[in-house]
């Protein structure tokens, strides 16, 4: 039986950069019985309010700072602000995606990129499009069930890669 594909989704510069896209990526996704997580900076319910007024699904919502926040690791400022120390947050969304067998995760950062051994994909907001590696370029504005192919078919060479 093959593994259950989960991907990691950004939220802050990608999915509210394109809306539509993903409500249909993440539905017909699920459909498919993979996983969605949204990765983001948070706020949490900020986020998921977001999410619920443009009907975007997903299985999990992960955030930053509401992690850290419960830990006690976050400085909250009087204006609302807050501060988390850099490298905690630059290498939070990479920890979450190793914990949680995330399959790609796809942020608009490279600077959170440095720090994942999961697969990850570099969004270019402009061209709506992200970069898998040196030779795979996903398209993010093609349809949705020909981008789900095209990384399923990415992370099946890279599985095949890893044996």
């Amino acid at each position: 039986m093959a593994e259950k594909i989960k991907i990691g989704l950004d939220f802050h510069g990608v999915i509210n950069n394109n809306p539509a896209y993903f409500r249909d990526f993440n539905r017909e996704a699920m459909t498919q019985g993979w996983e969605i997580h949204i990765i983001t900076g948070g706020p949490y319910e900020k986020v998921e309010a977001y999410l619920k007024n443009k009907k975007i699904p997903y299985t999990r919502l992960f955030a930053v700072f509401d992690f850290y926040n419960r830990q006690g690791l976050a400085e909250v400022r009087a204006d609302g602000e807050f501060k988390i120390e850099k490298k905690l947050w630059d290498s939070a969304k990479a920890e979450y995606c190793l914990k949680n067998g995330i399959s790609l995760h796809i942020d608009d950062s490279l600077e959170y990129g440095k720090n994942f051994l999961t697969p990850y994909c570099t969004y270019d907001a402009g061209n709506k499009n992200c970069r898998l590696d040196e030779n795979n370029l996903l398209d993010l504005k093609a349809p949705v069930k020909e981008t789900l192919s095209n990384i399923a078919h990415f992370l099946k060479q890279k599985n095949r890669e890893r044996f």
